[in-house]
């Protein structure tokens, strides 16, 4: 009677340890796609480039000067004062620049050097004339 339960025991383990083998079963479906992970460290800089071309005319790392320059008029004591041109420039154009939500109006121009806005009755700020100003070109 001892020899049963320990003969029970081996068929059993026999006969799990077999039932791994065979044909295997068809794949599954494949499962959804997972979330990206975190983006990674940033890199090291990469190396210092090669020096550029000589500069036009034999000047190196000289900038032109820029071809215009903005100017915004300035108030003063709440009344606006005009935005004016250098005297060797001339304004090639001008705009008022409200707050938001008030009314939009042209600008007073005074001759070919700068221009003002007039503030207009109920305005909380005055306007702000804004011009674009330039050096005549030389024939």
């Amino acid at each position: 009677m001892k020899k049963q339960p320990a003969l029970l025991i081996c068929v059993l383990l026999s006969a799990l340890a077999l039932s791994g083998c065979g044909v295997k079963g068809d794949k599954g479906d494949k499962g959804d796609k997972g979330e990206a992970g975190p983006a990674g460290p940033t890199g090291p800089a990469g190396p210092q480039g090669l020096a550029g071309a000589p500069g036009k005319d034999g000047r190196d790392g000289v900038s032109p000067p820029l071809p215009f320059r903005v100017v915004r008029s300035a108030v003063d004591n709440g009344i606006s004062k005009p935005a004016l041109c250098g005297t060797e420039e001339v304004m090639i154009s001008a705009t008022c620049v409200v707050k938001v939500g008030e009314a939009a109006q042209a600008p007073r121009t005074m001759g070919e050097s700068g221009a003002s806005c007039d503030t207009k009755p109920g305005q909380s700020d005055p306007p702000q004339a804004v011009i674009l100003c330039t050096k005549p070109q030389q024939p």
